[in-house]
């Protein structure tokens, strides 16, 4: 263990290039290069942030991740992580393919978005029938979280949306809590600085889960899966379509319907 540079020195960071790269430089095998440091840095300290200003530090810390499905701008995922002690960890996963075409209000927005998640999961309690809400569904509860944030929920992602269910956007308020904390944070000189540098989407298209309606047109995800009926006792199941399958009871196969 010959460094002594500490990760938690990169995370902190204002801004890596502040980083004293002369001492970096001095550490035998020690990397000037660091882009997972900094990428996921990046994302810590925009976490902490907004968990300070919006949530008074009432939110863990979480596994913060990257997915690249082009549908999807984040998610929250509820104990997705576990290490070998057995400490479990909640993951809030963002687009990086998204960051570019949105820009970094919305692209935050979405963040504290999956963060009114990760607060419905840990602080919000139980629902109306005393139980935790289902997996990816958007409540009253987490929704009225939002409002109070400047954070409008529309299904549509614009006003007079449906502000629950399981598809469901949101737009920010001018001048509420999340657009003036946002402005703040870039103030200070915090930026995206890390994004898709293959395969960005320039223009506006199918988003889901925090998408702003400046940016993005939601639509529902293309069905892919066939209906196929048994002729017979009209026995129903869904496969793709390339599935062979047959009734065990009329001992016939089923036909796409």
């Amino acid at each position: 263990m010959g460094q002594s540079i500490s990760l938690q020195r990169l995370f902190d960071a204002p801004d890596r290039r502040a980083c004293d790269l002369a001492e970096l430089d001095a550490q035998p095998n020690s990397p000037i290069f660091m882009p997972t440091a900094e990428a996921y840095g990046e994302w810590q300290r925009a976490f902490s942030f907004f968990n300070e200003c919006l949530f008074s530090n009432a939110l863990p810390n979480c596994v913060i991740t990257y997915t690249r499905r082009r549908t999807v701008l984040g998610y929250f995922c509820a104990g997705a992580f576990a290490n070998e002690d057995g400490v479990s960890a909640h993951e809030i996963a963002m687009n990086p393919r998204w960051f570019a075409a949105r820009g970094e209000i919305d692209t935050y927005s979405t963040l504290v978005h999956e963060m009114c998640h990760l607060w419905r999961c840990v602080c919000g309690g139980l629902n109306r029938k005393k139980r935790r809400d289902a997996p990816g569904y958007h409540s009253a509860v987490w929704a009225g979280r939002m409002e109070a944030l400047g954070l409008v929920p529309s299904d549509t992602g614009a006003p007079g949306g449906k502000r629950t269910g399981y598809r469901v956007s949101h737009y920010i308020l001018d001048g509420g809590p999340f657009d003036q904390a946002c402005r703040e944070f870039l103030g200070s000189g915090h930026r995206i600085n890390w994004r898709d540098g293959r395969h960005a989407l320039r223009a506006a298209g199918p988003a889901v889960d925090g998408a702003s309606p400046a940016s993005v047109t939601i639509t529902p995800p293309r069905n892919t899966r066939t209906r196929f009926v048994c002729p017979g006792c009209d026995l129903k199941a869904w496969a793709r379509a390339s599935a062979g399958l047959a009734c065990t009871g009329c001992g016939r196969p089923l036909l796409p319907r």
